[in-house]
This record gives structure tokens, sequence and C-alpha cells, in this order.
């Protein structure tokens, strides 16, 4: 069960990237006073919360009613995260997030930018939610273990928020290099995990033996 955690904290880890969030938060938040700046960063923590709860609660159910199988769901999921993995080894999606939060910095509404593009796709985005989604499969009824199997959600968005309340000095401590060899190795261990997904969900699509 301790494995299995670990590997989910690390799964969500490299989705959320919150060590790439620091600079980017520290440039939406620029020239915002510091109760300003906690505004956004506990409204975009609890959004963020919610987005990846709902995806943990109720992404299995929606599935069913679309009839998509967890299998066929853990392939394209498993695919999806390896084209994640696969920019930020190459330092593509920094750039692609810095991007996407350079078109809000035009707006004057701190609960927007906290929802947008804070809350997502900043943190829960699709990588996220993906992972969010994959680790419900293994939920049971068993509240102990589903406080257990929730947990790692908690834990990286906790981490997120803590980032954010950093980004302000450690922007200005943390080397750009360090980031971008951060983010390579996590990107390396995501599509790794990824491929696993992928390998699982032809398993179980096939009925083919471990």
């Amino acid at each position: 069960m301790f494995e299995q955690v670990i590997e989910s904290v690390i799964l969500l880890f490299v989705a959320v990237d919150p060590i790439a969030l620091i600079p980017i938060f520290a440039s939406l938040t620029q020239g915002l006073n510091k109760q300003e700046i906690k505004k956004v960063y506990i409204h975009a923590s609890l959004v963020s919360l919610g987005i990846l709860s709902a995806f943990w609660l109720f992404g299995a159910s929606v599935l069913s009613v679309m009839g998509i199988s967890m299998s066929s769901f853990k392939i394209i999921g498993g695919l999806f995260l390896i084209a994640i993995a696969f920019q930020m080894v190459l330092e593509q999606r920094q750039e692609r997030r810095q991007n996407t939060a350079d078109v809000a910095l035009d707006d004057e509404s701190l609960q927007t930018l906290a929802i947008f593009p804070i809350a997502t796709p900043l943190i829960a985005g699709p990588g996220a939610m993906t992972a969010a989604l994959l680790l419900a499969e293994e939920r049971s009824s068993d509240p102990i273990e589903v406080l257990i199997n929730f947990s790692p959600i908690l834990i990286i968005v906790a981490l997120a928020a803590i980032a954010m309340w950093l980004s302000a000095n450690l922007a200005k401590r943390v080397s750009p290099t360090i980031i971008i060899v951060v983010q390579k190795i996590f990107g390396i261990l995501l599509g790794a995990l990824a491929i696993e997904f992928v390998v699982s969900g032809i398993r179980e699509s096939f009925n083919l033996l471990n």
C-alpha cells in the first residue's frame, strides 16, 4: 500500500509539476500585494482540489455511462501522459505553460486569475485529471483505504499551494537550470509510469497474462 501511495504521488507530482509552477505564479501575481496573492493561491488550490476530487470520485461512473472501459482509458490516458513526458524532456511544456499564463496577465479579476490559468490547466490540467481518474481504479469500500488512495491528491495540491506561497521568494533564488534538470528527470519518470498504464490496459483489454 505504501509503495502504491509513493508511486501515485510521483505520478501526480510530475503531472502537476509544482516546481515549474513557482516562476509562472510569481510572474502572474507580479504587482499584487501579499493579501491579494494569498487570495489567489488559496482559491486556486481549492478549485484544483475540487476538480481533481470530482475526477477521482465520478470519473469511472462517467466512463461507465459512456460505455468506455477502464482498460481503454488506461491506454489513451497513458498515451496522453507519454505526450506530456515527451514535452517535459524536450522543454516544450514549460514554454507552453508560460504562454498559457501570459494570456491571463491582462485579466484584472483575482478570482478569474485563480481559476484560469492557475487552477486549470496549470495545476489540475489534463494530465493531472487523467492521473486522478486512474488512481480511483484502486479505490475500495474501506474508509481507511479510501483516505489512503485519495491522499496523493491532497499531498500534491498542498505542495502546489506551498509552491505558490513561496513563489515570490523562491522564483528569485531557484536557478532556471535547476528547474529544467528536475523537469527532465520527472519527465522520464512520468514516461515510464505512463508506459506501465498502456501495457496494463493492453493486457486487460486482450486478457493477456502478466
